[in-house]
């Protein structure tokens, strides 16, 4: 399979499979609440400019998708 280019990079096989694998994971650690008020396309953008930099490591590729996402206030009932 020849590389993929997106966002004037190159990825290959390998590289875009962890990238789906990170986007995935990094959507499930949202709560229902944060997910709601996030676009996936907006991980996922994140995700690919981070690529796009070089980054692989899955970890860090879901805390650059997860970077700038904002949990609810915690209301005591």
């Amino acid at each position: 399979m020849a590389p993929t280019k997106m966002l004037g990079a190159f990825f290959d096989a390998e590289t875009i499979l962890i990238m789906k694998a990170s986007l995935e994971e990094a959507w499930e650690m949202l709560g229902v609440v944060e997910q709601r008020n996030t676009d996936k396309s907006t991980l996922a953008a994140r995700i690919l400019r981070a690529a796009a930099a070089g980054e692989r490591d899955p970890v860090r590729l879901r805390a650059c998708a997860l970077l700038h996402i904002a949990s609810p206030p915690i209301t005591e009932s």
